[in-house]
């Protein structure tokens, strides 16, 4: 079996094994549930909305059937990468203890009352369960995190100077994701789903603005022309930082860590700017303001030779 096999074989299992779960545990308490049941719980904890019990097993599984089916799709497209099949086992280990919570936490606050009126008080329990679900994603995580990155194929040579012909123009593309923001923010926006239920709608809307901010900047592409260099972040492409090619004195590669930068995200430092989302390999460009420009991204030595080529047509002009 190939790692690729495996690795979906181990993915699509567990998504099977968790599925059921959510089934039987659900219809094994269906006889001491009232129909319909509570629902939602207000501010104070007091229960003041209901649905019918076949519905909100639907929609506990439907939400976990399309994080689950979701993160397994991302996992397969990046198999070869061990930060993507780590992320995958991070999401399917704290979301399926997350949707488990809330419906265990819904079927005790219904359990053995007449009317769905008279369920129990829900309010800070909540707490435990998003506790327990990111302990599950780190075991999710260190699970996945395993086995070494698969090259696409045969790596393409590289020299250490790049030569470009009178007129050649040529364009460098790269990019690099954060697992840790992806998870972060994708957790947060289903705690936001989960708030519509529990709570009016407008506690949800601090928690969905701040998942969707993770999620679009979980990502950067940088693209290096003859106009020089452009990071732009999320898969909307924006915000965008450019930075022209005249005022750029040279580029090159370092191993930094995020500690060293500055820390995660866009830094500002004296000396220096970084967009670091994850550690190793970064292409720094040397400004001719005497600042040093650190980019976390992916294969970076093209990049480096592709800038350092135009700015030796530039000075040959």
């Amino acid at each position: 079996m190939t790692y690729r096999a495996r690795f979906l074989a181990v993915s699509s299992l567990w998504v099977v094994v968790v599925t059921a779960a959510l089934s039987l545990g659900a219809l094994a308490f269906r006889d001491r549930v009232p129909d319909p049941l509570a629902s939602h719980w207000g501010f104070f904890g007091a229960p003041d909305d209901s649905m019918a019990a076949t519905g909100f097993l639907i929609f506990v599984l439907a939400g976990w059937l399309v994080v689950a089916v979701g993160a397994v799709v991302f996992g397969a497209l990046g198999w070869r990468r061990r930060r993507s099949r780590a992320t995958t086992g991070a999401i399917l280990g704290a979301a399926a203890v997350f949707f488990a919570g809330i419906g265990a936490l819904t079927v005790w606050a219904n359990l053995d009352v007449a009317e769905w009126q008279q369920a129990r008080s829900l309010n800070w329990q909540v707490l435990p369960n998003l506790a327990v679900a990111g302990f599950a994603g780190r075991l999710g995580w260190l699970a996945g995190n395993r086995g070494p990155d698969e090259p696409a194929g045969q790596e393409a040579e590289t020299g250490n100077e790049l030569t470009l012909k009178p007129g050649e123009r040529a364009v460098w593309l790269s990019s690099v994701s954060s697992p840790v923001l992806r998870a972060v923010g994708g957790l947060v926006v289903l705690v936001a789903a989960v708030s519509f239920v529990f709570r009016p709608w407008q506690f949800a809307l601090v928690p969905l603005l701040a998942g969707f901010v993770c999620l679009a900047i979980s990502s950067a592409r940088v693209q290096i022309d003859e106009h020089g260099a452009r990071v732009a972040f999320g898969p909307q492409r924006w915000p965008a930082r450019r930075i022209r090619l005249t005022q750029i004195e040279g580029a090159r590669v370092e191993t930094r860590r995020a500690l060293e930068v500055g820390g995660w995200g866009y830094r500002v430092r004296p000396g220096s700017s970084a967009i670091m989302l994850r550690g190793g390999e970064c292409l720094v460009l040397r400004l001719t303001s005497g600042r040093d420009f650190f980019i976390s991204v992916d294969h970076p030595e093209r990049g480096a030779e592709l800038v350092n080529a135009f700015i030796t047509e530039r000075s040959a002009l």
